[in-house]
């Protein structure tokens, strides 16, 4: 039996990993990754220019013809295991192969799910049905064989993958899956972690078109001010975990005498004192490890409070203005931890179970 990984994103070593590559790939099944964001989104990976990741089984078609003549190879034994590609290109690749379709959503979050701002929510709407009523932007329903959900909430972003013979499993959000295999952050000091969004200039902003958010130095001289304060107030060291795709802090290791630690988001977590963030997925390791956790924002970062506020929201907690510092509110909002469970069971998990999503596919799919 072959696995066809099909990320629809230029690959990185985060994808290797929380994608089930490793993990097949180290029980000797025949694993290949077929990366289509050159057909898909021409031009982005030079655009966005952050850590790619490439293996000997790893390959770019360069047209749709490439990925067709490859699925048209696969027999009704292999797997094609797919991640949010675009419906189109699935039905194209469904008409030319007997292989089966399998998707794993890793977890949905609060800005797919919910909103903050009711304005927004009627905005969103009427766009979505604008584009219903027109033919290049309907989203056709693709019915994959499997659908691997990682969270309630997954199935609820996603029903158009979900058809009449579709089999769902249910398991554990990626985030979950991480946090089950870590170890702590090895430091000789106590430390708090910032999570970084990469709020200024994530890579998801081209994907809309959209150019660099705001001020820089504005930015960072808020931010090290805001590190000061904590560090001085908590008796903790800063620890910044940059984002996986990060831009500003690619290459480096300190930023004006912060430390900077790279792909170890989880681990920074399960051995902090407690985290502070602008708003990202990442707060799962939060959640999961039962960590204090501050949500926070200020003027360089105004237009990003919709995504803030989700998250916000959907742990039952106040978003810290560090314009306005308040020590007492920081403290309050560092013991409140009432919205966890909710968190937890709608956007990372089912049952609370121990066992790997991946373990359980290969149990469940592959194994005789």
């Amino acid at each position: 039996m072959k696995i066809l990984f099909i990320p629809n994103l230029p690959y990185t070593l985060r994808d290797h990993k929380r994608f089930g590559v490793e993990f097949f790939l180290s029980r000797g099944y025949g694993v290949e990754v077929m990366d289509v964001h050159k057909v898909l989104m021409p031009g982005y990976k030079e655009k966005v220019n952050i850590e790619y990741y490439t293996f000997d089984k790893h390959w770019e078609p360069k047209d749709e013809s490439e990925i067709i003549e490859r699925v048209k190879k696969l027999s009704e034994e292999d797997i094609i295991f797919f991640y949010g590609n675009e419906v189109r290109i699935l039905h194209v690749m469904k008409f030319h192969t007997k292989a089966k379709f399998m998707t794993y959503v890793g977890g949905s979050i609060p800005t797919s799910t919910v909103f903050c701002s009711k304005v927004l929510y009627f905005k969103l709407q009427f766009k979505k049905f604008i584009k219903s009523l027109i033919p290049k932007y309907r989203i056709k329903p693709f019915s994959t064989d499997y659908f691997v959900s990682g969270s309630p909430k997954d199935e609820l972003v996603f029903p158009y993958l979900i058809g009449k013979n579709t089999k769902i499993y249910q398991s554990n959000s990626r985030d979950y899956n991480l946090c089950l295999k870590s170890k702590p952050f090895a430091s000789d000091e106590k430390y708090c972690v910032f999570l970084d969004t990469d709020a200024l200039d994530a890579s998801d902003y081209v994907l809309f078109g959209e150019d660099k958010k705001g001020d820089f130095d504005a930015y960072f001289k808020k931010l090290i001010g805001f590190f000061g304060w904590v560090e001085r107030e908590f008796g903790v060291k800063v620890i910044i975990s940059a984002h996986p795709k990060s831009r500003i802090y690619k290459d480096k290791n300190e930023i004006q005498g912060i430390k900077v630690v790279h792909e170890k988001s989880v681990e920074l977590v399960q051995g902090s004192e407690f985290v502070i963030t602008e708003g990202t997925t990442a707060i799962s390791y939060g959640v999961f490890f039962k960590k204090p956790l501050i949500i926070f924002t200020f003027k360089e970062i105004s237009f990003f409070h919709e995504h803030c506020c989700t998250f916000a929201k959907e742990l039952n907690k106040a978003i810290v203005n560090i314009d306005n510092l308040d020590k007492k509110i920081f403290l309050r909002e560092l013991e409140n931890t009432s919205g966890y469970d909710y968190y937890k069971f709608n956007y990372l998990t089912y049952k609370d179970e121990r066992t790997d999503t991946f373990e359980m596919i290969e149990k469940e799919l592959f194994l005789p």
